[in-house]
């Protein structure tokens, strides 16, 4: 069973991903995702930037419907979503799931191209998940852990491990998708 703060934050990353708000993890919300990246990023179908993209997305939207659809109508809820997680975190190595949403994150963010992602860029990819971006500032200052002004893939590697794992409130990974309490 998941704990209280993991919960939050799985939670809160479900809401995210629930571009249509109809409580329900669908096939049109991850396409609604890839629609939203490659407008904000322009990259044209047939880019491998493209076809990187939708084939994580779609390929993780696939896996929910084969895995974590319980009663196969062809949506995912919370609580399936939940279930699903704790299964993939828990019980089986996920760690293909965290470099695939580390890799497509940082292409995602990383708008210079540099290898490291700005204030800047993050607060466009927080546009893209329809987050507020003022409180892309607050999070980035929690997830800078070096204090640089930037983020790596080794500072976002460590931040999406505390996202998926730490049961700790302080965590700064907890800041990943933005306040897990606001």
């Amino acid at each position: 069973m998941l704990n209280p703060i993991r919960e939050r934050k799985l939670s809160h990353l479900f809401h995210i991903l629930d571009r249509n708000h109809d409580g329900v993890l669908s096939r049109q919300d991850f396409e609604q995702v890839i629609e939203e990246i490659t407008n904000i990023r322009q990259w044209k179908w047939g880019t491998s930037e493209y076809e990187e993209l939708h084939f994580f997305w779609m390929g993780f939207c696939n896996r929910l419907e084969v895995w974590a659809d319980r009663n196969g109508d062809g949506k995912v809820t919370e609580s399936e979503w939940l279930w699903y997680l704790e299964q993939m975190l828990d019980r089986f190595s996920a760690s293909y799931i965290q470099q695939a949403f580390i890799n497509i994150s940082l292409k995602v963010m990383d708008f210079s191209r540099d290898d490291r992602v700005s204030l800047d860029e993050f607060k466009q990819f927080y546009q893209i998940y329809e987050i507020d971006p003022q409180e892309a500032a607050q999070a980035f200052v929690h997830l800078d852990l070096n204090q640089d002004g930037y983020l790596t893939k080794d500072e976002l590697t460590s931040l999406f491990q505390e996202f998926f794992y730490s049961e700790n409130p302080q965590s700064p990974g907890n800041w990943l998708w933005g306040n897990i309490d606001g």
